[in-house]
């Protein structure tokens, strides 16, 4: 398999791990011990306050717009989408701590994970060799 194909079956699969995780999450939550449903009940029947809910509907939207946008673009090596996909990964980054305890299925986490490190690879690939060398040429075709 040639390195630009493995780059965009990664692309692909790191999208699958994540959908997938997003549906475990949602679809094994009552194969959660008892106490923790009752958790994520009681989270879920606290009110939000106008502005974060505002915030939340606006940026969520806004984050999937962006991740599709640049999903597009790495699938046909544009330099700024590239770009715009780091950008997004960072800027996460500071949320994790912010968003207080995390309560999953091990099948939520299982998927999470893998489309964590397809992600890395997918960073590594970006950055090196021959699939590098195709965002670089993309960067030269739209500079002329």
């Amino acid at each position: 398999m040639s390195p630009t194909s493995l780059f965009r079956f990664i692309l692909i699969a790191s999208l699958m791990a994540s959908i997938t995780s997003v549906v475990a999450g949602i679809s094994l939550l009552d194969t959660l011990p008892q106490i923790l449903q009752d958790y994520m009940a009681q989270l879920e029947s606290q009110e939000m306050s106008k502005g974060k809910a505002l915030f939340l509907l606006l940026l969520v939207p806004t984050v999937l717009l962006l991740l599709l946008i640049s999903t597009i673009g790495l699938w046909k090596f544009k330099s700024w989408a590239r770009t715009l996909y780091v950008i997004l990964l960072v800027a996460f980054i500071p949320l994790y701590p912010a968003s207080g305890p995390v309560v999953m299925t091990s099948l939520e986490a299982m998927f999470r994970d893998i489309a964590l490190v397809l992600e890395g690879v997918l960073l590594a690939l970006m950055y090196t060799g021959e699939v590098n060398q195709k965002f670089v040429s993309t960067t030269t075709n739209e500079n002329s």
